[in-house]
This record gives C-alpha cells, structure tokens and sequence, in this order.
C-alpha cells in the first residue's frame, strides 16, 4: 500500500532526527518579489538559457535580478535573488542531496506545499548530479507531479563546485519533466555563491514553448519534438506562482539549513 502523502505535519513527524526544524512559518515572498509579481517583464528582457550561462559567472549584480516574461511562443522566464545569511554554497550542495531521500525532508522546505520527494533509483546516498529526483507539491494552486532530473554543470558550460574551496560557487542545474510521461518541459539553475554574512542564491527557470521535448532520440520524439513548442504555452500566473513558490521556501531553508547541517556534518 502506498504511503499517504500530506502536506504539513502529523504527530508522528516530529518523531524524527529532524523533526525539531519543523515550521509551518514560511516567509512572506520578499518586497522585490512582491514587486515583479505585479506585471510582465517586456519579452526577452530575461535572458534565454544559454546567455543566462554567461551571465551568472559575471561577478556583478545582473541587471534584471527579479521578474518573469511570457515569451512569444508561450514560454515563461523567471529570475529571482534570495539572501541566505549564515549559509555556504557547501550546506546547499548537501542539501540538495540530503532532501529527497525521505518525503519528510523535503516537507522541511515548504510544509505547505511539499507532499513528496524520492530518489527514483531508491539509494540512501547524499548526492543529486546525475539522479532524478520524484516530486509532489503545490505551485500556487496546482498539484505538479514532476521528475527533476539533476545535471552537471559542466553539461550547461558551467564550472564544477569544489566542497572544500569555500570561495566556490555553487551551481545546481537540472532538466525538469513530467514523472508519468517522458515530456520534459523545461530547466533550472540555482547559482549560490558566498558572499559577507553567507550566501545569495539567483534562481532561474525556463519553461514551455522551446524548453519543451520528448526525451530520447526515436522516431517518437522526431515527430513530437515538432510539434510540442507551439501546444506547451504557458500563463502568466504559472510564471508568478513559481516566483512566490521559490521566494518562499529558499528562504524558509535558509532559516534552518545552518543547524541542520550542522547536526549531520559535525566539525
């Protein structure tokens, strides 16, 4: 029988190692997000995918930080800035494979809207490149069900983090999907770099229209491949929900991501 999946807390969660970082305070998206939500960025004003490569390794600040765009052929970008003080690239590096493991960890990261995650392989390992990571939760109203199929960064043009350099920058990249169909619909990036105090994660995401492909090489995909660009058009509000959905639970893991780690990596 398949385990009942919830979002928020039973009794019997705070039972766990974890369970006292358990919290259903998430905080309010911040003001600058708040601000983009109101409107659309002109089209094009974020950058596509591969320029956007060549603009997170830039050592300043970009010139568009929040916002979305809805694309001509219906995809949507999205770009957002979250402080993480008292973080490390390193601690988001093991998050990220820490967290899908047990549904109850990534229930840590935003108790309202996460029901589930799993290693589609089933190992225990804390590690995320090269593995898929099965996920069930809330973006705005919407229950998604998706396959987020971590990617190394060099795959995008990226450079490899390095756990002990503490100037090292953190880049997590993944293809997201669909986890009952073999449809990807689009990518993430989450650059975390360090900074005084601790870190700053820019999040990008690019998703429908062109981001849009049946996986694999058959002659399937060579016919949908196509074809699904101009069916995969996105709204606007998808756009503004996946900017609060991600304002909110980066910051709600940068509250409790310090003491956790800590309790897992002791010095």
């Amino acid at each position: 029988m398949e385990k009942l999946k919830y979002t928020g807390y039973h009794a019997s969660d705070f039972q766990t190692s974890y369970g006292m970082f358990y919290s259903e305070q998430i905080p309010a998206p911040t003001a600058p997000v708040m601000e983009a939500m109101q409107n659309a960025l002109p089209a094009g004003t974020l950058p596509d995918q591969m320029q956007a490569v060549e603009a997170l390794q830039a050592s300043v600040a970009q010139e568009t930080e929040y916002g979305f765009t809805r694309e001509p052929d219906g995809a949507i970008r999205v770009a957002l800035c979250t402080a993480m003080p008292g973080v490390t690239p390193a601690m988001v590096h093991w998050w990220f494979g820490w967290h899908s493991v047990e549904d109850n960890r990534y229930k840590l990261w935003h108790p309202r809207a996460h029901q589930s995650a799993r290693w589609k392989d089933g190992q225990p390992e804390v590690a995320y490149v090269g593995r898929v990571s099965a996920i069930e939760e809330y973006i705005g109203t919407t229950m998604e069900k998706a396959d987020i199929q971590f990617v190394a960064p060099e795959k995008l043009g990226l450079p490899a983090f390095d756990p002990a350099d503490p100037q090292s920058v953190l880049y997590v990249c993944a293809r997201v999907g669909l986890s009952k169909a073999p449809l990807d619909a689009g990518w993430l990036i989450h650059q975390v770099r360090p900074v005084d105090a601790g870190a700053e994660m820019r999040s990008r995401f690019w998703m429908g229209g062109r981001y849009v492909a049946w996986r694999g090489n058959g002659w399937l995909a060579g016919l949908l491949n196509p074809l699904l660009p101009l069916l995969a058009k996105l709204p606007a509000q998808q756009a503004r929900d996946l900017l609060t959905h991600c304002s909110e639970e980066m910051q709600h893991l940068s509250g409790f991501l310090p003491a956790l780690y800590l309790q897992n990596n002791p010095a």
